[in-house]
């Protein structure tokens, strides 16, 4: 027993130090140490090429050569030194390029594999439903009632999936504009609507949802553009934080912007997630491990949104399970 236990430690500790040492056979890791070698051989060979110039004048001396001259030698040494580093130059570019088609293609297996799971759950909700009205004709009105309701909230949840595909490739192709009306928002009008839309994710989503808004003021604007941003960054906060937990919707006018903000007490981000997640079809490996569902393309629509109306957004969080505050901030057009 006692050998089991030492056993089983030991593959543990080799376990522990076989996962700190993954980086080393990263192929980034790889390709550095070979560039910082061929670098290195490189110099290595131009200095000793320099210091045994005098050696190799008097070696031409001797064969009574003309072509060995410090002159030429010293640009046949500069003419292989600038190929050299072209070449460097030029793989270091193919690698970049091939790593960023591997993450691309990552990122897109991902996108194809969570859109199969959004789509299952909710298709097989609806035929468990369907069967059930179909086969038990005598069901009450309330089981039935639920029965409606449940169906409704996955047909939602896969006309929500379907639009952010179709607006994605909008996106892609260029073809997002919101310059169909400038009228003010009612910004608390248009989150209990939303609430009521992501009702599939907490039934308790206008409960948790507090908002903060100046008295008297109303953001002006594309209403279906800030309806796409809310629903997005609202979706988000409900989603990636536990039941229960707050989400504030705050907007404070300053230095000439209208300041809007989404904070939850979920997840957290770190800085490489921070840098990464308005990416089309990135989801954090936290979201994935934990099944949480998306798609990768809310937050990049939001940007999109965000950009195409003059206005920025950003995300800051203090780390892991510490919450994370979306902002974005618009050019300030209140009343």
């Amino acid at each position: 027993m006692f050998l089991s236990s030492y056993t089983l430690h030991l593959n543990l500790q080799w376990a522990r130090i076989m996962r700190r040492l993954r980086w080393v056979s990263h192929p980034i890791t790889i390709f550095v140490a070979l560039q910082v070698a061929w670098v290195a051989i490189v110099t290595i060979w131009v200095i000793w090429f320099v210091g045994e110039q005098a050696q190799i004048a008097k070696l031409a001396e001797r064969f009574g050569t003309q072509y060995f001259d410090t002159g030429t030698t010293i640009a046949i040494l500069t003419v292989g030194c600038v190929l050299l580093a072209v070449l460097l130059v030029g793989t270091i570019m193919l690698f970049v390029f091939g790593q960023r088609q591997s993450s691309a293609v990552r990122q897109q297996r991902t996108f194809v594999s969570s859109v199969t799971h959004e789509l299952k759950s909710p298709l097989a909700s609806l035929q468990l439903g369907f069967e059930t009205l179909a086969t038990r004709t005598s069901l009450p009105d309330e089981m039935r009632s639920r029965m409606m309701e449940m169906m409704g909230s996955d047909i939602e949840r896969l006309r929500r999936l379907v639009d952010q595909i179709l607006l994605a490739g909008r996106i892609d192709r260029g073809m997002l504009t919101f310059d169909e009306d400038n009228n003010p928002v009612d910004l608390a009008d248009m989150i209990d609507k939303i609430c009521e839309k992501l009702y599939y994710l907490d039934p308790n989503a206008k409960a948790r949802i507090r908002v903060e808004l100046p008295a008297g003021y109303s953001l002006k604007g594309s209403r279906s553009a800030f309806n796409l941003i809310l629903s997005n960054l609202v979706e988000n906060a409900l989603k990636y934080s536990p039941r229960g937990t707050p989400v504030v919707v705050a907007v404070k006018v300053q230095k000439g912007e209208a300041l809007l903000s989404i904070k939850d007490e979920g997840m957290g981000l770190d800085k490489k997630e921070m840098r990464r997640i308005f990416r089309m079809f990135h989801r954090s490996d936290s979201a994935i491990k934990k099944a949480i569902p998306g798609t990768g393309l809310g937050l990049y629509i939001v940007k999109s949104a965000v950009t195409n109306l003059g206005g920025r957004v950003w995300v800051e969080s203090s780390g892991r399970n510490q919450g994370a505050t979306f902002f974005v901030a618009f050019p300030s057009q209140g009343d």
